[in-house]
């Protein structure tokens, strides 16, 4: 009977471990999941300019971004300083015919073992219509494309039970130019040999381009970012 008992506590203490191992697994790929969608959300926001939704992203206590070689900013007020008035001028959101695409590749996601820091690394494939670099001159139009490659190494830490960014380094690759001619956002018309059952969405007033609200709130702060976005994208102009 002891030795019954012996094995009947060895197989409960086994399935204990075993429990607490899933668990643990299921929780970690749980943060990755939650981690990929903050940076994904994250380049999203930044596709338009949403400078302060960015700048809710961050951790309350551990914030900083390091952007190229403008310098590290350090403390969640200098972080979203630095958002409105160095990368942004001032100015959030879009203006009348600007394209900011901030695409984000091969995230490579490790969380630590008690699952309250991580980092994340991945590449970032940047197109923008911007000025030409210093020095060199305006094309004819005025009209000029930036492209640009780099890599992200960022750190997250959990806060209160969310995931949120506590820092943002991105450390560019190459940056390259070139003038273009032309640039639009609207695709070929509506057939009229074979009608669509419903319009497109139209344009924004302001913005010249059709855009997808987005279907998910603030990760941190809840708020639904469509009608903010809608607003910023045409009161900036």
């Amino acid at each position: 009977m002891d030795k019954y008992d012996d094995l009947l506590k060895r197989v409960a203490l086994l399935e204990h471990k075993l429990e607490v191992l899933a668990e643990h697994r299921v929780g970690m790929l749980e943060d990755i999941e939650q981690i990929k969608r903050l940076q994904n959300t994250y380049g999203y926001y930044l596709d338009n300019l949403l400078y302060d939704q960015i700048a809710d992203l961050f951790a309350e206590k551990s914030a900083a971004i390091e952007i190229g070689a403008r310098g590290r900013y350090v403390g969640k007020a200098n972080v979203r300083k630095f958002l409105r008035e160095v990368l942004g001028d001032g100015r959030p959101g879009l203006r009348p015919g600007q394209v900011i695409n901030h695409t984000q590749l091969q995230p490579i996601v490790t969380v630590s073992e008690d699952r309250q820091h991580a980092q994340v690394r991945c590449r970032a494939l940047i197109q923008a219509s911007a000025p030409p670099p210093q020095g060199e001159a305006l094309p004819p139009d005025g009209k000029t494309m930036m492209w640009a490659d780099g890599v992200y190494e960022n750190t997250y830490v959990k806060e209160q039970g969310v995931w949120r960014l506590a820092l943002l380094w991105w450390v560019p690759t190459f940056y390259v130019s070139h003038p273009y001619t032309k640039l639009w956002s609207d695709s070929t018309p509506a057939s009229t040999t074979f009608p669509p059952q419903a319009a497109s969405q139209p344009p924004l007033s302001g913005l010249g381009r059709a855009f997808m609200p987005f279907h998910y709130r603030h990760p941190i702060t809840g708020e639904e970012v469509a009608s903010a976005l809608v607003i910023r994208s045409s009161a900036a102009q």
